[in-house]
Parts: C-alpha cells; structure tokens; sequence
C-alpha cells in the first residue's frame, strides 16, 4: 500500500494499527469467477479513507495464493442502536484472548508452562479459567482501543463497573478450537481461539461508545491478523413508554 511509512511506527508496537477484517464470504470452495465478499471495519477514518484509495487504483487483492478482483467497494455503519436497545453481536472471527505472566498471576493461574518455555511468554485462555477472566481480557482490549484511537470524551470500558455484555455464550460446542498461524514468513505457531455470541442492552451514551466502539475495532488481541471481528446480528429498539 501507498505511503507505508505512515503506519511503521504502528507496526513496530504490539498496539496494531487500529483495524480488523472479516473471513472471505460465504465460506466454502471457490472457483475462477465466484463472487466473494470481505468487511474491514476500524475506528480510523484515515485508514479506511487509505485503503479505500489503494484498492480504487489497484483492484488485485490476494489472500494466500488466490487472487481476487475488487469489483465494488461500498461504506456501511453498524451502530447498536439507542441507549434501552438490546441486541446481539456474534464473534465472526475467532477471538485471540492470552494472559501474560502478570495477568495470569493476577488471575492465581498456573505459570508452569510460561516459566518453562512450554507456553511462550503467554497463556492462551480455555474454559477452566473462567468467563470472568474471559471478559476482562475482552474489556482491557478494548480499553486499548478507546486510549489510542477513541472518544476521550467518554471513560473507557476499564474506567466504568459494569460489564460489556449481558450474556455470553459459545459459539462452538467445544468453546475453543486451535488453528496454525503465521503471522512473519519463518514463524509458524498454533494458537487457541473461542468464537462467541454476546448479547448487550445499553445502559446509557457511555455504554453505547463502548459497543460501537466493539463493532469498529473488534475484540481481543492480534485483531490486526483479523482475529476477534465482529458481526451485528440483532438489535431490537427500546420498548416505548405505555
């Protein structure tokens, strides 16, 4: 892409530049001329505005070793509704949550496997740590975000006591999967994802940043590598006044 330099310092931080995108869509095997789609969402302006130009003058896109044709590009604007609503948005791509040794100890986990080596310099979060740990990893991402790229108007999701979501339930029956990922050309690793549906109902303007926030930048870590996007699939009005 053009004007690089503009996102190197970005890129040498583990902070990422402040965008996720989706899985090609639908799934399943494609041929020579099949129509597929993809969503980049991010809470910058300027980098969508940057992508937006490359791909109107350079239409090839790659994903692997299968190239695409930008046939149309087109803007859209989720937003989760007023403050009363209620919905539902769903992990569309799998959610990369991993505790350091200080969050793990903070937790009372077993810091063996970090200690040995066997776990890197992090821990992968499975369903025995708890959902407590699960959200507030959720919620510290996310308080990333609003730091760097959000609204300094409103506190972010670590400054205020209630949770983001009202419910959160596996996608998977399993809850976690493991796939291979590659995020440098010599480094090959296998990481441990979850996929969720989280059901909200906004308390007021904060919480409502917050959620919006959520649907621009996703959840997680490593959402630069397109882990942790997020789908809006349901989202009902407040209820009027009788």
């Amino acid at each position: 892409m053009e004007n690089k330099e503009k996102y190197a310092t970005s890129h040498d931080t583990n902070q990422g530049v402040g965008f996720v995108f989706s899985n090609i869509f639908p799934w399943g095997n494609i041929q020579e001329g099949d129509e597929r789609h993809l969503r980049i969402a991010s809470p910058r302006r300027d980098v969508l505005d940057d992508l937006i130009a490359h791909f109107s003058r350079d239409r090839s896109f790659d994903v692997g070793q299968m190239r695409f044709e930008i046939a149309d590009i087109s803007g859209h604007a989720p937003q989760v509704g007023e403050p009363g609503s209620t919905g539902r948005i769903d992990t569309g791509t799998g959610v990369f949550c991993a505790f350091d040794r200080q969050q793990a100890e903070e937790y009372g986990l077993d810091t063996s496997q970090i200690d040995t080596g066997e776990s890197e310099t992090k821990m992968f979060w499975r369903p025995h740590h708890g959902m407590g740990a699960l959200q507030d990893i959720l919620r510290r991402s996310l308080q990333r975000t609003h730091e760097r790229f959000g609204d300094d108007y409103y506190d972010g999701p670590m400054e205020v006591s209630e949770p983001l979501f009202e419910s959160v339930e596996p996608i998977k029956d399993d809850v976690t999967y493991s796939i291979h990922f590659q995020p440098a050309t010599a480094v090959d690793r296998t990481v441990i994802l979850s996929k969720w549906r989280l059901g909200y109902r906004i308390r007021d303007e904060t919480h409502r940043y917050h959620l919006n926030l959520a649907l621009d930048a996703g959840l997680g870590q490593r959402r630069e590598h397109g882990f942790g996007f997020l789908n809006l699939r349901d989202r009902t009005p407040p209820r009027a006044e009788s």
